[in-house]
């Protein structure tokens, strides 16, 4: 039997196995090309694929005149990207639209969310984006960590020692950047929460309830006023960052603590708020700045930009999307609609 079996492979030309060879590639080629076996289908995918994505990002460089060293750098840097979780600065805001893509849910009918005014919510749309599932994601809860620490380098943000997060907005995002950042957390009872003690003449106990993590603060001696900076993963309205900066900021001033007025409130994005009555957008900035503060955030998603992210969910990872320059589109739309601060 062993002897058929030689005999059979010696009886092959090399012409033979060269072509075989090529049918397959071919036959793996046009199956990649036409998607129909997904990217993480196992085994079978890895097969499909294989470096095709990355074939025809260097044809496509070389076809617009980039030479072999530099299209082997171009390729090099975006699967530094993908697989390294690496990226620039330029590409910040990309990798912050490219996760967002991973969290939006898309409705049939409208939802409606936020906070309610003469018995109307202000926020309407048919997508929704679930940061605060996104954190529990340990890899998008370290990477949307990091991207709120860059927004704040960038913004200038050189000391903060301590940070506050709305009980009710995303503990765990702020948690995990305190901790990069060697300093405290303070989560900040909404002012509806039942457990919040109302006024009092005792206002520096009252406050200590009100900021969970306060104590442990005013323990250490710090060699100027502590300084902090409110933080939380989004926001349409603003209300309720704005509150609590008011809020904390009058607590601190009639109880004479060492500690700076919060200036700064930080969020990933702000979601466009719509007036239901006059269907115009809301200027939510001059509410910050009627008290002295200023929100900072990447950018601003309307009703069309959140159905951009909607259509980068579709592609398989990171690398499909910027290289399919999805990405890059719907940055530059919102860039063109002057709702883009991070300008780098």
């Amino acid at each position: 039997m062993i002897q058929g079996i030689m005999t059979f492979i010696t009886s092959i030309s090399i012409n033979d196995i060269i072509l075989t060879i090529l049918g397959l590639d071919t036959l793996r080629s046009v199956l990649a090309s036409l998607g129909i076996v997904k990217r993480e289908t196992p085994f079978l995918g890895r097969i499909i694929y294989g470096k095709y994505d990355i074939i025809i990002v260097k044809e496509v460089m070389r076809e617009l005149g980039y030479s072999s060293q530099q299209t082997e750098k171009i390729v090099a840097r975006l699967k530094d990207v993908a697989k390294k979780e690496k990226y620039p600065e330029s590409d910040t805001a990309l990798k912050l639209l490219y996760i967002l893509s991973k969290y939006i849910i898309k409705f049939e009918n409208t939802i409606s969310y936020g906070l309610k005014s003469e018995g109307k919510t202000l926020s309407y749309s048919y997508y929704y984006i679930n940061t605060m599932e996104a954190v529990h994601n340990p890899t998008d809860l370290k990477e949307l960590s990091h991207i709120m620490i860059r927004l704040m380098k960038y913004n200038k943000e050189n000391r903060v020692d301590f940070i506050i997060v709305p009980k009710g907005g995303n503990p765990l995002l702020a948690q995990y950047i305190a901790n990069e950042l060697g300093v405290s957390l303070i989560i900040a009872k909404d002012i509806n929460d039942s457990a919040r003690p109302q006024e009092s003449n005792e206002m520096d106990r009252v406050g200590r309830i009100r900021y969970e993590g306060l104590n442990l603060l005013l323990e250490k001696s710090p060699a100027s006023k502590f300084k902090g900076v409110i933080v939380d993963c989004n926001t349409s309205g603003g209300t309720q960052l704005a509150i609590i900066a008011s809020d904390f900021n009058d607590f601190v001033k009639k109880c004479n603590l060492s500690i700076e007025s919060i200036r700064d409130c930080y969020v990933l994005f702000k979601l466009v708020k719509i007036d239901v009555n006059s269907e115009k957008e809301i200027d939510i900035d001059k509410r910050f700045t009627d008290i002295n503060c200023k929100l900072h955030r990447l950018f601003d998603l309307d009703e069309e930009d959140k159905k951009g992210l909607y259509n980068i969910s579709s592609f398989a990872d990171y690398y499909e999307a910027y290289t399919n320059g999805a990405l890059h589109e719907l940055k530059n739309k919102i860039i063109d609609k002057s709702k883009y601060y991070y300008n780098k």
